[in-house]
């Protein structure tokens, strides 16, 4: 039985690296697994999953506007945790903060404020370059 779920988590740790620029709701995973694979797991699998891939620090958690629904995506390995990340609010891309430049905003952050950052649980929101670069053309043609 734990080889079955130990594919099942490699298939969708596989459809999210796959897609590692789309974050996504349970529902979705669960519906496009569904039409790629026959084994896929079910929706409650893919929630408890998706549980244990955030405790890992593999995937990402946001919530989806100012709603009770919650988008996934992956974030990556191991290393990954010794970042902070960014997401853009308008096309949904997660991007990796330098680790050196992390590194220089969580000590001033520390020596400014005596306040400790949790790394792994801590994203920066914003808008992208290529974003905000459309956004401004949109701006001069109207």
């Amino acid at each position: 039985m734990s080889e079955y779920k130990t594919q099942q988590k490699a298939l969708l740790l596989a459809f999210l690296y796959a897609n590692r620029e789309t974050p996504f709701t349970v529902d979705e995973i669960a519906a496009r697994l569904r039409e790629t694979f026959d084994n896929a797991p079910g929706k409650s699998t893919v929630y408890r999953l998706m549980g244990k891939l955030c405790d890992e620090g593999s995937v990402k958690r946001f919530e989806k506007g100012n709603s009770r629904t919650f988008l996934y995506q992956y974030a990556g390995e191991a290393a990954c945790r010794s970042h902070l990340h960014m997401k853009c609010l308008q096309c949904g891309k997660l991007l990796h903060m330098d680790a050196e430049q992390s590194e220089r905003l969580l000590r001033e952050i520390y020596g400014d404020s005596d306040f400790e950052v949790d790394r792994q649980e801590t994203t920066l929101f914003g808008r992208c370059a290529s974003c905000r670069e459309t956004q401004t053309k949109k701006d001069f043609s109207a």
